[in-house]
């Protein structure tokens, strides 16, 4: 409970499992930290040190000896936001060096059995007010692999930036209720096995399998093709 959202954030398991713990019992000691964490005594110290330098937890003088506690979790939060904040005000230097060093196309493999939360980062850190996001052969029952913590995000950001999403699927499959979703319908035929994304310059392309493969190719021109082939197969479809 929590540790996946936690994690989100940066941390370790490590990390997780010492600032719960000091959430749940308050002022601990490293020997008292081993005995409800399962972890060993070396592992605790630099575990500590790390979260000592994050100022995520606090160390109190008890009879002499260290003892430590979790910051409040509101604390927590302020200190990630002060980091965005941080992050927002160079961001248009970093943007600016991106693109200067942007080639035309670029094309990028990614493999593995969660390469879906590559694809959900990806469009939602590059998603616009009002966009629209166009998506061909989603299997809307693989969606139940995907965990709940990036479906709540991807979410809760195009409801949030009011974005579209134009998704033909094959002819009854699973449709989500989402009043953001339309849905038009082909026959399986011609859709493959290939689940196909596109938003802005980019296209998704995902092939389930064992492992998972995702290519990402980021050029304008191959987005708008990709994009009027799409409108050709809305058309079609019902």
């Amino acid at each position: 409970m929590y540790e996946n959202e936690l994690k989100e954030l940066g941390l370790t398991d490590n990390e997780v499992k010492i600032y719960l713990a000091l959430l749940h019992k308050g002022i601990l000691n490293p020997t008292k930290l081993a005995e409800k964490t399962g972890l060993h005594r070396s592992y605790i110290y630099d575990t500590l040190d790390r979260l000592l330098e994050k100022g995520i937890i606090n160390t109190i003088l008890m009879n002499n000896k260290k003892h430590y506690q979790a910051v409040d979790p509101e604390v927590l939060r302020e200190q990630f936001e002060l980091k965005m904040r941080h992050l927002d005000s160079i961001l248009p230097q970093l943007s600016s060096l991106y693109k200067e060093t942007k080639e035309e196309t670029k094309v990028e493999l990614h493999k593995g059995k969660r390469v879906y939360r590559t694809l959900i980062k990806d469009l939602v850190a590059n998603l616009n007010q009002n966009d629209v996001v166009y998506l061909i052969g989603i299997d809307e029952d693989a969606l139940e692999d995907i965990e709940t913590i990036y479906l709540k995000q991807y979410f809760t950001i195009i409801k949030e930036k009011n974005i579209k999403e134009k998704i033909i699927i094959a002819k009854g499959s699973k449709k989500l209720k989402e009043q953001t979703i339309e849905y038009r319908e082909l026959d399986k035929e011609y859709l493959g096995d290939t689940a196909t994304a596109i938003s802005q310059n980019k296209v998704y392309l995902f092939i389930q399998g064992t492992p998972n493969h995702l290519i990402v190719i980021d050029s304008e021109k191959v987005a708008n093709t990709y994009r009027r082939n799409f409108e050709l197969l809305w058309k079609t479809a019902t």
